[in-house]
């Protein structure tokens, strides 16, 4: 053995790590007390190197490895000394025969939960993906596009608020721009806030201090792409002098 052998068989990790044959650990412990120069510049704790540095004791193979126990001297003469020599030596691990039952089954319990909330979780996962990609769809349906062209409406509010549509409005193809024009000359006011809201109560937009024209109108002008199919509801409502609103009319959209 020497330097290089060490260096390309990773003679030092497997040495530490217990993977060496007791030959192999015996020529590497062998080496390091003949070469103490080399000894001292292995990255190795300083008590193992201290410990290198001895001659083995008589009850040991090596200095790292116990001595071989009866039943294994019997085998290597049996087989030979040079298969013997060949054994890897001991690993120290968890002997499973002597973990108490308790333990086993409260293992076993343990990974059969976690067994579990895994599987859960990907069902989870899948159904979130499922949601979001149906969100996505319906978002790219309804995605707002430029308007194609321009339709206008005249309407009349009505005092109360209605329970069928006043104005019914087909979802055209391709969109267009909905201008109303909203009747205002009942009242005498001159400002005006409108509140455009589905009829579940979800509020789309509110506009306030919007001033009639000359003809005593309001115009409101809607990208059909942005409203989803359904009925809306058009409160219009006039600013007194003092600043407050008035209930003046209500319009009932319908959009199909």
């Amino acid at each position: 053995m020497d330097r290089n052998y060490i260096k390309s068989g990773r003679i030092v990790e497997r040495y530490l790590s217990g993977d060496l044959t007791v030959r192999e650990a015996r020529a590497f412990e062998k080496y390091c007390l003949e070469n103490p120069e080399f000894l001292r510049s292995m990255p190795i704790p300083v008590r193992l190197k201290a410990r290198l540095a001895r001659q083995p004791t008589d009850d040991s193979e090596t200095g790292m490895f116990p001595a071989i126990p009866s039943s294994t001297a019997r085998v290597a003469l049996e087989s030979g000394p040079d298969e013997a020599a060949d054994e890897p030596a001991p690993r120290h691990g968890v002997d499973l025969r002597q973990v108490s039952r308790p333990v086993l089954v409260g293992l076993a319990a343990a990974l059969l939960i976690a067994t579990a909330t895994t599987v859960s979780y990907a069902m989870k996962s899948s159904e979130l993906r499922e949601q979001l990609r149906g969100l996505e769809r319906r978002a790219a349906a309804f995605e707002m596009s430029a308007p194609g062209g321009v339709q206008r409406h005249r309407i009349t509010p009505v005092r109360t608020r209605p329970e069928n549509p006043t104005l019914v409005i087909g979802r055209p193809t391709p969109p267009q721009l909905l201008e109303l024009y909203i009747d205002a000359s009942q009242g005498p006011y001159t400002q005006f806030q409108l509140t455009l809201d589905r009829v579940d109560g979800t509020r789309v937009m509110q506009l306030r201090r919007l001033a009639r024209d000359s003809n005593r109108e309001l115009r409101l002008a809607l990208n059909s792409s942005a409203l989803d199919p359904g009925e809306y509801l058009l409160q219009i409502e006039g600013y007194t002098w003092r600043g407050q609103v008035q209930a003046v009319g209500w319009v009932r959209l319908g959009l199909e």
